[in-house]
């Protein structure tokens, strides 16, 4: 006698499917980080620029392990890098395990300060390679990366990115202050909320809201991982009168031969950086501001 079968409803399948699934506790956005052609070709131009026979490469953020495989691909004699994701870490060191330079690699599932403290980093690498950048540069701890390089450069170890500077830009846009603030709904009062907005900064796509730029880009600041320069206000002239809600920012990572950017529009999977005035500010053409982005992404903006 046959068996015959239930037929399993698209939910039953879908729940019995996710239950062999991993689970991901890393960013989603490291799916689109690989598939972003331009700042893959980017930096592997950049890393195909080196002379990297013999040399030692250190990278901090092993990801999926592109990098790292891109650096031997080009000669790099060994290359050491570190991930704090324990999955992460577990699928480079399986992706690089299938490819010829497999015995060049080696993956550290920790972070990079860590790993200097037990000694596991060589000192003076050739090359210290990091793409520990969000959409503001120091969300992914950038200054604590910085104070780990500086404890194991030389003078002749390359670091990329060499430069990372970062543009801003008065922006006007209800829309984007409303992604981080809350009003009247329905006729309740809902402000209490924003004791939980965000202070210094977070990631939008600024083509997809209503906005108007108040004054051209400027630079904001100048970051290196060796002797980064300190935070210091500009002059910005607005040239259009209107109402601030914020600064939009957004970065170039100059990595040598090549750099990468998350300006509007750019097709770049970053997003770029909104950072939030405490209040909103009613300037008038021809006004003088002065404006100042700190370590952890604030953005002051003052009458001059």
């Amino acid at each position: 006698m046959s068996v015959v079968q239930p037929i399993r409803t698209p939910a039953v399948f879908l729940s019995a499917r996710n239950s062999y699934l991993p689970k991901r506790d890393f960013p989603v956005w490291h799916f689109a980080m690989v598939n972003d052609g331009p700042r893959n070709i980017a930096i592997e131009s950049s890393i195909a620029a080196l002379d990297l026979k013999g040399k030692t490469v250190i990278e901090i953020g092993s990801g999926t392990g592109l990098i790292a495989l891109l650096f031997a691909r080009h000669g790099a004699e060994r290359v050491i890098t570190c991930e704090m994701n324990a999955n992460l870490a577990a699928m480079a060191t399986r992706i690089i395990a299938k490819t010829p330079f497999a015995d060049r690699i080696t993956i550290i599932n920790d972070s990079s300060t860590s790993a200097i403290a037990q000694g596991l980093l060589p000192r003076a690498p050739d090359v210290i390679f990091t793409e520990t950048l969000d959409c503001g540069v120091v969300g992914e701890g950038f200054f604590a990366i910085a104070e780990d390089i500086g404890h194991i450069a030389a003078p002749h170890t390359i670091i990329m990115p060499e430069q990372i500077t970062q543009t801003a830009r008065l922006i006007e846009s209800v829309a984007l202050a409303n992604l981080n603030h809350a009003g009247i709904a329905c006729g309740f009062d809902l402000r209490l909320l924003n004791s939980f907005s965000t202070g210094n900064y977070f990631p939008v796509h600024a083509e997809l809201h209503e906005h108007r730029y108040l004054s051209a880009a400027h630079q904001v600041r100048s970051y290196t991982y060796r002797n980064c320069p300190p935070a210091d206000s500009i002059d910005v002239i607005v040239e259009t009168s209107g109402t601030v809600h914020g600064l939009l920012s957004g970065f170039r990572a100059d990595f040598g031969a090549a750099a990468v950017s998350n300006e509007p529009s750019s097709g770049s999977h970053w997003h770029q950086a909104f950072h939030p005035l405490p209040e909103a500010m009613t300037v008038d053409a021809g006004e003088h501001l002065s404006v100042l982005v700190d370590d952890q992404g604030y953005a002051w903006i003052t009458r001059s």
